[in-house]
């Protein structure tokens, strides 16, 4: 499988998974989370540099969110990944700078810049988030690397997170990995960890999921079944 995907062709299946997973709805999300993940255990001091920390962040997700049915510019990219890397370098112990270098890993896949988007989310992973988000995180970063064609690298930054409440999106990502591969058995055994996994009963994931089930269908079994 992974022999009739060129280069060009696996990065544009991951900037469409970006797509539909794009800088809104990233920027809905820690919009809604990023107070949590910004207070937790501060006081004092400790509470101020977080307010410090909140005033950029709120400032960087009004860029994102000013004019919604537009195309950033490149003058609001610029200030997205300025406003990413002050957080990370003055306040890299903080929800906030975790969730902008998603962001701006988000905007360097854009540019197709994909070295540049490992480098964000490994920041991140290396800087201690908090567990959902680690766990998105690494989702994230193994279909970077699947996009550039190293499944074996992508299989190996997820099998050993605890994924929780994403565990149907991590089954459905291995097996993905392992079509990559030729390895159509694991894969046929990790899309249907994902659709005995999932949990949302949105009918379009399921329906995915089970044509990836067919696709992936052990030889073996096919022939048991015509029989």
């Amino acid at each position: 499988m992974a022999d009739h995907l060129s280069e060009e062709e696996r990065i544009e299946a991951f900037k469409q998974w970006w797509v539909d997973n794009g800088l809104k709805l990233v920027a809905a999300a820690v919009i809604a989370i990023g107070g949590t993940l910004g207070w937790q255990g501060w006081q004092g001091s400790i509470q101020q540099h977080a307010e410090e920390g909140s005033g950029v962040y709120t400032a960087m997700i009004d860029v994102v969110t000013a004019e919604s049915d537009q195309p950033l510019s490149d003058d609001q990219k610029e200030q997205i990944n300025a406003s990413a890397d002050q957080l990370k370098e003055q306040y890299g112990d903080s929800g906030y700078a975790h969730l902008s270098a998603l962001l701006k890993a988000k905007l360097a896949i854009d540019a197709n810049n994909l070295d540049q988007a490992i480098t964000e989310l490994e920041w991140v992973v290396a800087n201690d988030p908090a567990d959902d988000l680690l766990t998105l995180t690494k989702l994230r970063l193994a279909k970077v690397h699947a996009a550039q064609g190293d499944a074996e690298k992508a299989l190996a930054t997820i099998n050993n997170q605890q994924a929780g409440k994403m565990a149907s999106a991590y089954e459905e990502a291995k097996g993905d990995f392992h079509i990559m591969l030729g390895h159509y058995e694991a894969a046929y055994t990790a899309y249907q960890a994902a659709i005995d996994t999932e949990e949302t009963g949105n009918s379009r994931v399921i329906s995915i999921l089970r044509l990836k089930l067919s696709q992936a269908k052990p030889v073996d079994a096919e022939i048991q079944d015509e029989s």
